[in-house]
């Protein structure tokens, strides 16, 4: 039988030492393990619930116990988690922040700054902006920010805020660094407007329209490498 490797220690004159105590100890951080499993997966579980509902509801129709009446159980196991509507809609925003953004900082983080790069960061960029709960989340900040300004705080910190983080380290691998924050702020304002823009036609932008966008947007981007060099020669 498998015993923790702390059961089999020997005293100095040889003899194996009690395994009681080791034993209730293995055993607690079994049921530890556990328990915090189970929490987490309770977690979750809200968090899916209330993202579904702010994004189908809006914020002010969602309620804690709406949301409490949709998981099952006590109303006190969603307090324990989350003290109020904001600090489960915070938790909300970060768990679509974190999708959203897996594949964009991965593409950032991993590369320095090249023209095909940006090209690829644009690309990525736009298409998660253009996804179903990005644009729900987006019409919520517009809809009931003004509002509910403490969502449009919480938003800002997590997504734009972080995103143009991000777009900053990439450009100054090679840009020097006011450049570089001038650059993904000029991006990212190109790529937010553009999807709010898209959001007021009858139909949204398919993928050849979305490529030739950012490709128009690069070309007159005037990259300061290549203004330098425009106007060195002129």
């Amino acid at each position: 039988m498998f015993e923790p490797s702390c059961c089999s220690a020997k005293s100095s004159s040889g003899l194996h030492l009690s395994t009681k105590n080791c034993t209730c100890r293995y055993g607690m951080e079994i049921v530890t393990s556990k328990r915090e499993q189970n929490k987490q997966r309770r977690r979750t579980g809200i968090v899916e619930i209330a993202t579904r509902s702010f994004l189908e509801r809006g914020y002010a129709a969602t309620s804690m116990s709406a949301i409490a009446d949709e998981l099952g159980g006590s109303k006190a196991t969603l307090w324990s988690h989350f003290a109020s509507k904001e600090d489960l809609f915070t938790a909300v925003v970060d768990d679509l922040v974190a999708r959203f953004s897996v594949e964009i900082e991965q593409a950032l983080t991993h590369d320095s700054f090249t023209v095909e790069g940006l090209r690829r960061y644009c690309l990525r960029f736009l298409s998660k902006l253009m996804g179903e709960q990005a644009i729900a989340l987006f019409r919520l900040m517009i809809a009931e920010g003004e509002r509910f300004p403490e969502i449009v705080a919480v938003f800002h910190a997590r997504a734009p805020v972080k995103m143009h983080a991000a777009a900053v380290a990439y450009f100054a691998t090679r840009f020097a660094e006011q450049e570089a924050v001038t650059l993904a702020r000029l991006t990212n304002a190109a790529l937010v407007g553009y999807r709010s823009q898209a959001l007021t036609r009858p139909t949204l932008p398919d993928e050849a329209e979305i490529e030739t966008f950012v490709d128009d947007f690069i070309a007159h981007l005037r990259l300061p490498a290549y203004r330098d060099a425009q106007e060195g020669g002129m």
